[in-house]
């Protein structure tokens, strides 16, 4: 089976205005093993009503910044940080 059909599940932190957006400090997602980054930031924002800030909000994966091309394998242990510009602006990987 193929990593792309498998699904886990990994837990989503929410900071500054995602949080506030979300109400939530965290929660988990169960999103396809291998994937896209631009296919779990979608899911991320469709899941949990971010629209409002899809075009400068980040993710990261484990604590470490994640190129917005890059393909992610995630496992159960993974945890996914949602993290707008805290200073304003647009920020770039």
């Amino acid at each position: 089976m193929d990593d792309s059909t498998v699904e886990t599940q990994v837990k989503i932190l929410f900071f500054a205005k995602a949080r506030e957006l979300t109400g939530k400090k965290e929660c988990y997602i169960t999103v396809p093993k291998k994937l896209s980054y631009n296919n779990l930031r979608d899911r991320v924002i469709s899941q949990y009503k971010l629209e409002d800030i899809r075009d400068t909000l980040i993710l990261a994966v484990n604590e470490e910044f994640v190129s917005s091309n890059a393909t992610l394998v995630l496992s159960e242990k993974d945890e996914i940080a949602v993290i707008p510009p805290l200073s304003g602006g647009l920020f770039y990987l």
